[in-house]
């Protein structure tokens, strides 16, 4: 017999065997129930009822289930893409709002520094107030620039800290210069008090500083935003799927109950179990082995 020949005949058994197996029915097959179904319904409209309802319920979970893996499959996205994002700038974890918050209070604290210095400058309390609020926007500008800069322009960061420097130092002069002017324990207390006060407004630059400087970048602070609204999306979407599939089990029970009378009398007691398995598959739209 050549090698061809037999390859044939092996095809041959192959595919009888084949067959045989197809024509035989599969393990733990249902029956089917419609028949018994439209028996039950057209007893009562109350039961009719009932099982439209629980099929209209078992359509709204195969959607709900759509909507949650959609909202997790979202979920992961943005997660995966704010994590690429903070990848990219490893030394910047910290919130961006927060931060930003912290540096406002660190330059908020400035402030009664800035009105002594404005103090100098004499006029009306609103000037003297407009002085000191120019100051304090001043030192703003100073800490966001040395931010921005920090990277990108480094010779232009340390002219911006220079310069926010010697700001920070004309600011003391003039608080020194009123503090020997309305004071009465002389030169030396003046400029211990304005060394203070210079001291105390450099700190809490350096303090508003560092604070932007580990703040989150608006890129990652967006996507940050992006992913947490996905995350409260996708929980939503399952909180959803747990109170519609509830609702459809409920009802589901409810009819199984009702057309369990019917089956009790038509069915023997070995084939009940496998009549209602496939009743509740029928209801619930799912495929029950």
């Amino acid at each position: 017999m050549s090698a061809a020949e037999q390859m044939g005949q092996e095809g041959a058994a192959a595919s009888r065997a084949a067959g045989m197996q197809s024509e035989q029915p599969p393990t733990q097959r249902l029956p089917d129930v419609m028949q018994e179904i439209l028996a039950c319904n057209s007893e009562s409209e109350g039961q009719e009822d009932l099982w439209s309802r629980t099929r209209l319920a078992a359509d709204q979970v195969r959607q709900a289930e759509a909507d949650a893996r959609e909202a997790d499959s979202n979920w992961a996205n943005a997660d995966l893409n704010h994590k690429a994002l903070q990848a990219e700038y490893p030394e910047r974890p910290a919130p961006r709002p927060r931060q930003w918050l912290i540096a406002a209070g660190t330059l908020m604290l400035d402030g009664v520094a800035c009105y002594f210095a404005a103090e100098t400058l004499g006029g009306s309390p609103a000037e003297t107030f407009a002085w000191a609020g120019l100051f304090l926007a001043l030192l703003g500008a100073g800490e966001l620039t040395l931010d921005l800069y920090r990277e990108t322009h480094r010779v232009l960061w340390r002219w911006t800290a220079f310069i926010l420097g010697a700001f920070i130092v004309l600011l003391g002069l003039l608080r020194f210069w009123f503090l020997a002017t309305v004071g009465t324990y002389g030169l030396v207390t003046a400029a211990i008090g304005a060394s203070l006060f210079t001291l105390v407004t450099a700190g809490f630059v350096v303090i508003g500083y560092r604070a932007l400087r580990v703040a989150e970048t608006a890129l990652t602070w967006m996507a940050r935003r992006r992913a947490q609204a996905c995350a409260k999306a996708a929980a939503q979407a399952h909180r959803r799927l747990s109170r519609l599939k509830a609702l459809r089990d409920r009802l589901a029970r409810a009819y199984l109950s009702r057309i369990r009378v019917r089956l009790i009398k038509t069915c023997t007691a070995a084939e009940l179990p496998l009549m209602e398995h496939a009743v509740l598959a029928h209801l619930t739209g799912q495929e029950l082995s």
